[in-house]
């Protein structure tokens, strides 16, 4: 069976190639992520799998035109794909319900200690051979109290990792969470702004989450908090976040996802800095770190990745049928 691999790394093929040995496909590698131009690579493939790329109802169109019938989702976000469509079309698609919950959270921690230790500035020093302590004094881990607001798999990785560190942990959630209820405590979201010195997001992107983060909800926060984001940037209103660090009603944003990447994600942009003012802003602030939406990037992670999305094309093309199938019914 002959199956397209879209957006492409390098760095992916050995693990491809390793994974396959369990189901035989004959596979193409192409680095374009499906699109209304690159919906043409996939004439004369059943099935395709994909890490990025917006399905809209045109580029779907446009692969079920090519003969495209299975997609397989490198990701556990669907928000890209216009679910209408697929029925339209007639695509059955797939994701990877989880990963390496560990991998997030293992990043989100990583995150808080940069802030914490005020390890941009420090960078910034070194590179400019400024060796003094002057106002490189951090804060310690334990002494916070963390508010996780998301408590699925990952926000439960994250509760579990950070009880290590000895600080105060407090979560909110759809549901109260077996695993998370053993690290933490469960309270409204005004009392977790209220008490929060470091707020982290672990909750997915729906239309009722969208700016969650707002000029409301950070005038409610503690003062100096900070906030970390490693689940999507359309989570926080980015603008009201930047004026709060401006003001220091934030102490710090750590974010691994930013609401308007899409015209700079994945690409060398060769030593200049996007054209995004907001983004400059942000990036000129040394309580600011950012990482390139890299937090799942582990061999573990990608491992798994891999291999449950050739297997959910497997499932689909041997039986019709797959367990983690997201076609609308």
């Amino acid at each position: 069976m002959k199956i397209l691999v879209m957006g492409h790394r390098e760095d992916e093929t050995v693990i491809f190639k390793e994974s396959n040995k369990k189901y035989g496909f004959e596979i193409t590698y192409v680095a374009p992520n499906p699109s209304v131009e690159s919906a043409g690579l996939a004439r004369g493939y059943t099935a395709l799998t994909m890490n990025g790329g917006i399905l809209s109802d045109t580029v779907l169109k446009k692969l079920a035109e090519n003969g495209i019938k299975y997609l397989a989702m490198r990701a556990v976000g669907t928000d890209n794909i216009d679910t209408v469509a697929l029925k339209r079309y007639g695509i059955r698609a797939a994701n990877v319900k989880s990963y390496s919950p560990n991998a997030i959270s293992e990043h989100t921690i990583l995150l808080m200690l940069s802030v914490l230790r005020k390890f941009k500035e420090q960078q910034q020093r070194i590179a400019a051979n400024n060796y003094l302590l002057t106002s490189l004094r951090g804060r310690e881990l334990r002494d916070m109290t963390v508010e996780i607001i998301g408590t699925g798999r990952i926000g439960a990785a994250v509760a579990q990792n950070l009880s290590g560190f000895g600080c105060k942990v407090l979560a909110n959630g759809h549901h109260q969470n077996p695993v998370v209820e053993r690290y933490a405590e469960f309270v409204p979201l005004d009392r977790l702004f209220a008490e929060s010195d470091i707020i982290t997001l672990h909750c997915p992107m729906r239309n009722e989450n969208l700016h969650m983060i707002n000029e409301d909800s950070i005038s409610r926060m503690k003062q100096g908090a900070i906030l970390i984001n490693t689940a999507r940037g359309e989570l926080v209103d980015t603008t009201a976040v930047y004026k709060a660090l401006q003001t220091g009603k934030l102490g710090g944003f750590a974010l691994d996802v930013y609401e308007y990447d899409e015209t700079f994600l994945r690409k060398d942009g060769k030593g200049k800095m996007p054209a995004d003012p907001l983004f400059a802003g942000l990036m000129a602030l040394p309580n600011v770190v950012y990482t390139t939406h890299i937090a799942f990037n582990t061999d573990h992670a990608l491992l798994n990745i891999i291999d449950t999305s050739l297997s959910n094309l497997y499932e689909f093309l041997t039986t019709g049928q797959c367990e983690n199938d997201i076609s609308p019914v």
